[in-house]
């Protein structure tokens, strides 16, 4: 089978196809013939080695985590899913290995496809959808709330915004030119061009704020808090781990950060939402996987609205 690798951390021009043996599954795996992959920014992050002190220095290693595929073989002790099921899911981010003809993965991290939707479409929702998921559970939202989501034309923002308009919140949305063009089809109340406005001069407050562009930091943001407002953050540093804990502690504005992997519940909720024609995913562009290096070179040139994904 054909899988992407990488020997060394350097850069994206370090990515190549090799051929090599389907993988073996265990008892209790399954043997997924992979459809679709969706690109994340983490991938050339770890292709680069910003997070080697993580991924070790055992190579080669795949690359990509979040799939789309069907149910080649199982083991014996497998129950839940059967040959030929449509299933998508999220591998180990830190590991990778999702970009190959083939790939093995446990029952617990994969989910049936609807059947609605592409298997593109699939591997495109399943990390960004669960961590825009995963944001609400954070706030304590109801119709009419005030939230600013910041970072909102990215991919896990525009499911955000159409999660939040689902829920009857009054949405700020704040992106580039480009992006709040794209968004106002999701008609949010209002829009900030962040190149030529600053949301600091807004004299607006919210009830609740979704950081997701790692640019606005909690404690300028407080000043755009009502006083029992919640601020979730996809992008926390370090040092707000610990600050984070002392705040929570003392004040009525709380700070909360998104982290972990996608759950059933997610996939769930995911499913659903998009059976219920309530929830759009945005492909940008297709790639094979021969070009996996253009792929990833246009990926990486940010200001793109939308996921990209391979179909294999």
């Amino acid at each position: 089978m054909r899988k992407v690798i990488y020997s060394k951390y350097g850069s994206i021009d370090d990515l190549k196809i090799v051929e090599t043996g389907t993988p073996l599954f265990k008892e209790n795996e399954l043997l997924i013939k992979v459809k679709a992959v969706a690109i994340n920014p983490l991938d050339w992050k770890i292709i680069e080695g910003d997070l080697k002190i993580i991924t070790g220095s055992k190579l080669p290693k795949g690359i990509a985590f979040d799939f789309a595929g069907i149910v080649e073989k199982k083991g014996n002790l497998i129950s839940q899913y059967e040959i030929g099921d449509e299933v998508f899911g999220v591998l180990d981010a830190m590991k990778g290995e999702a970009l190959a003809e083939y790939i093995i993965v446990s029952e617990q991290i994969i989910y049936k496809k609807p059947t609605s939707i592409s298997f593109e479409k699939a591997a495109a929702m399943a990390t960004v959808g669960a961590t825009a998921l995963n944001l609400f559970k954070h706030c304590n939202v109801k119709a009419g709330s005030k939230i600013l989501i910041n970072g909102a034309g990215g991919s896990v923002g525009m499911i955000a915004l159409q999660i939040a308009k689902n829920k009857g919140l009054k949405i700020t949305a704040v992106a580039s030119g480009k992006g709040l063009e794209f968004l106002k089809k999701w008609e949010p109340e209002n829009t900030i061009d962040y190149n030529i406005e600053n949301i600091m001069q807004q004299n607006a407050f919210y009830d609740t704020i979704f950081e997701l562009s790692g640019k606005l930091s909690f404690k300028k943001a407080r000043s755009l808090m009502t006083p029992t407002s919640v601020y979730v953050s996809t992008l926390p540093f370090p040092a707000d781990i610990i600050t984070s804990f002392f705040n929570n502690l003392w004040s009525s504005k709380k700070h909360r950060m998104i982290m972990g992997r996608p759950t059933q519940d997610n996939y769930r909720e995911l499913c659903k939402l998009v059976s219920e024609n309530n929830l759009e995913i945005i492909i940008v562009k297709t790639y094979s996987m021969a070009d996996f290096k253009e792929a990833y070179q246009f990926a990486k040139q940010g200001g793109i609205v939308g996921k990209i994904v391979f179909s294999l």
